[in-house]
């Protein structure tokens, strides 16, 4: 069951991801040296020694999802359901070299591309079971314009690659015992339906 640490995983799940795939990779090892130069910050929180920042700028809810019915876990136990979310990832290089930060964006493409499913071993934590969904995001200049507004101190925008990662589900800790009907009375039902 996915716990309230699913936001982590996933944020787990995407560094690990990426350095999986530039780590036999010359050109780009030498660039990111090891999976600690990938930060789940934002941009402008990223130090220099990080080539490669992870920043989950917006959290949704699938309205979609949002009226499923309790689940039965036990025999006389219901769970309420969970909440489903779409996580917004904004990834920016920080190679401090525009060649170098055009090579992690186009090899971070490349990767999500070739991994629009996450399932299996590759999901980190609470999330092994689950089936994600990683979508590339188009903004429009306005959208890309109030992020940078809001996360940088300087007027200055970097080029960024944005993807949505769902559905993430963080389960309910609400349970509600139920009893199970073991037998009816149909000869006091229909006795009933013949006074009327």
């Amino acid at each position: 069951m996915v716990d309230y640490t699913a936001l982590m995983d996933v944020g787990k799940t995407l560094s690990n991801l990426i350095w999986d795939n530039i780590k036999n990779d010359n050109q780009l090892s030498s660039i990111i040296s090891s999976e600690s130069q990938i930060a789940l910050s934002s941009p402008e929180e990223t130090t220099p020694d990080k080539k490669l920042s992870l920043f989950l700028y917006q959290i949704t809810e699938d309205s979609y999802q949002r009226n499923r019915g309790a689940e039965i876990e036990a025999p006389e136990t219901i769970g309420f359901p969970p909440i489903h979310l779409s996580l917004s990832f904004m990834i920016t290089p920080n190679a401090a070299d525009q060649e170098k930060d055009h090579l992690l964006i186009g090899k971070v493409i490349q990767i999500f591309n070739d991994n629009r499913i996450l399932k299996g071993p590759v999901l980190k934590g609470d999330l092994a079971g689950e089936e994600l969904r990683i979508n590339f995001c188009q903004l429009s200049l306005d959208e890309l314009n109030k992020i940078w507004s809001i996360i940088s101190k300087s007027d200055s925008y970097r080029t960024s690659v944005y993807y949505e990662v769902a559905p993430v589900k963080i389960a309910s800790t609400k349970r509600r015992d139920i009893k199970r009907v073991l037998s009816v009375d149909t000869e006091k039902y229909l006795h009933s339906g013949e006074e009327r």
